[in-house]
């Protein structure tokens, strides 16, 4: 028998006799943070060391010669039992050498999540096991709470839009369904003239009401800025919807007691149903988009059905990827850079291009307006390659002109990705243009990757060996975010704005972006906060360790001249370098 640190009893003259090799090994694992546990094949245990008393609060007198069980939670003792006799007829175990996540039992009769490590060897002709073991239960947690996160809206906490797509694609061509969306009539007034975060509190009040008009006959999400969604189940009824319309209007009606202000919104609903209007997930959406165009068209405040001949918006994009075509050849895109910085020091670390059209009627228009049509465009390809040398072009200006070795973020497009052209791209911009790879940062978003080929994880992978840093964007708003970050090689994750708002004001909100700071730490990534705009924000990314960040604190996207100029004006020389200074 052996004792809890490893060593046989009967003294030093057993110990003697006996292997040093074998005897150091046990005096490292009797020593080890980690819990070591050996067993023969009868499954009794015969060595219990301290780590493994404090995980499972069993004393080494107490588990030693006692069997396996004690640890095994009982739902798991006739696997484990079959598994070891297997291992014992078979001469060698099928887990020996992997690592596994199982169910550990605790004296206390609780059961933990922990890290199994086994391996298997023979003493004098017979087998023996031995298993190191680690608790993750925070691990666990953390992940219990970013998948939360990942279907749940934390502004309002409703359901979000990959909660919606889930629920749509379990039930859509099973039962009829009827999808409403809404959004706000009048919301962006109350955004631009109360501030966010009136804009955040009717948002929320708004999904209160609409929850309680509703009530149990449907399933309400919130998709995004002031759109929601309502799906009812085993429903293909149009009175019981208009019903349900009319309810929603009046229960908006009332005014909102805001800010010590009385706000009043409405909203436009549109109206699609399966099976007769579609079959698809994204086409049932893009089906209720239509109609809530049109009833956004017709001044607001109304509910609309979808008809088909609501299609014919699809032209419109059509001309919309035309006029996208005609204004690459005539040079109508610019770049536009807004700074990113080091929260230790306010110091500059770098720039996000974003894409601007100037439009010959129009004027100067944001990607809200035209990103969509592009980004399925026969162009979008060559306009992220257009980008990127742009963005090369300008970082290498910068250099000559002593602003700094400024890093620039570019967005890449889907198609860049399926191309098979990225790494040529890349490579061939940074060697024109005389920059090291670790100047560049490539940004990626769901949307992007999920129509990812292996052909473009190759060329990420290959870029980031190069220098160049892959970063993920808008992380946490998507369903898939958790397993894409262990497909694709990141360097950083950019937690998004809706994140960052009440991140001050909400315990919520912080313990989540604290949550993706140490998730991000554990995985070797470092972390931006994007859309930061008060001190108040920034003091409680600095606490919560995160490392950068971008918003309307530091500054707004503007021209590349600009960039330099502005530079110039706020920039202090320091002698570590270039400090930004932070509005005050």
């Amino acid at each position: 028998m052996m004792n809890r640190t490893g060593h046989a009893e009967g003294g030093e003259d057993r110990i003697a006799n006996r292997d040093p090799t074998k005897h150091r090994y046990e005096q490292m694992l009797a020593s080890s943070g980690t819990a070591a546990v050996c067993a023969g094949a009868d499954n009794l245990i015969v060595s219990w060391n301290s780590a493994a008393e404090e995980l499972f609060g069993h004393s080494a007198q107490h588990a030693i010669g006692k069997p396996l069980s004690i640890i095994i939670p009982a739902k798991l003792r006739a696997a484990h039992d079959a598994g070891l006799a297997r291992a014992v007829k078979a001469g060698h175990a099928r887990l020996a050498g992997h690592s596994v996540d199982i169910l550990a039992l605790h004296a206390d009769g609780s059961e933990m999540p922990v890290d199994l490590s086994l391996s298997m060897w023979f003493e004098d002709g017979k087998p023996m096991f031995g298993a190191l073991l680690r608790d993750i239960a925070d691990r666990h947690s953390a992940k219990k709470r970013l998948e939360h996160l990942a279907h749940c809206d934390t502004l309002t906490s409703l359901p979000n839009r990959n909660a919606l797509h889930e629920r749509l694609a379990a039930e859509i061509g099973h039962v009829p369904c009827s999808l409403l969306l809404l959004d706000l009539d009048g919301f962006k007034h109350v955004n631009d003239t109360l501030g966010h975060s009136v804009g955040d509190a009717l948002l929320t009040e708004v999904g209160a009401r609409l929850t309680r008009a509703v009530g149990s006959a449907g399933f309400v999400a919130r998709l995004g800025g002031d759109e929601f969604a309502i799906l009812l189940s085993d429903c293909a009824d149009p009175l019981r919807v208009d019903a349900l319309a009319t309810r929603i209007f009046e229960g908006l009606q009332p005014a909102f007691e805001l800010g010590g202000q009385s706000i009043y919104v409405g909203t436009s609903i549109g109206v699609a149903m399966s099976p007769q209007d579609a079959l698809q997930v994204e086409l049932l959406l893009s089906c209720a988009d239509l109609a809530l165009y049109s009833a956004k068209g017709e001044g607001g405040g109304t509910r609309t059905f979808f008809v088909r001949a609501m299609q014919n918006s699809s032209e419109q994009r059509h001309r919309l990827g035309s006029e996208l075509r005609q204004a690459l050849s005539k040079k109508e895109f610019e770049l536009w850079y807004q700074p990113q910085v080091r929260l230790a020091d306010n110091s500059l670390s770098g720039v996000e291009a974003l894409l601007r059209w100037r439009h010959p009627k129009h004027g100067l228009l944001t990607p809200e307006t035209f990103i969509g049509v592009l980004e399925d465009s026969v162009i979008a390809e060559e306009v992220g390659t257009w980008i990127v040398e742009q963005a090369c072009a300008a970082a290498a200006d910068w250099d000559r002109l002593g602003v700094g070795a400024l890093r620039v973020g570019i967005n890449l497009f889907a198609a860049q990705l399926r191309s098979g052209q990225l790494l040529n791209v890349v490579s061939a911009a940074l060697r024109k243009h005389g920059l090291s790879p670790g100047r560049l940062e490539l940004e990626i978003t769901e949307k992007t990757v999920l129509q990812h080929s292996a052909v473009s994880t190759e060329a990420l992978r290959r870029l980031k060996d190069l220098g160049v840093g892959i970063a993920f964007d808008d992380f946490g708003t998507g369903f898939a975010s958790l397993s894409l970050l262990q497909k694709y090689p990141l360097t950083r994750l950019k937690i998004d704005r809706s994140f960052v708002d009440s991140i001050d004001r909400k315990v919520g909100d912080a313990a989540i972006v604290e949550a993706v700071i140490r998730m991000a730490s554990s995985l070797g990534l470092t972390v931006i906060a994007e859309g930061v705009e008060t001190a108040e924000q920034e003091r409680a990314l600095v606490r919560l360790g995160c490392q950068e960040a971008q918003g309307y604190r530091y500054g707004r996207a503007m021209p590349a001249a600009e960039l330099v100029d502005a530079i110039g004006h706020t920039l202090a020389v320091a002698r570590g370098g270039f400090v930004y200074r932070a509005r005050a």
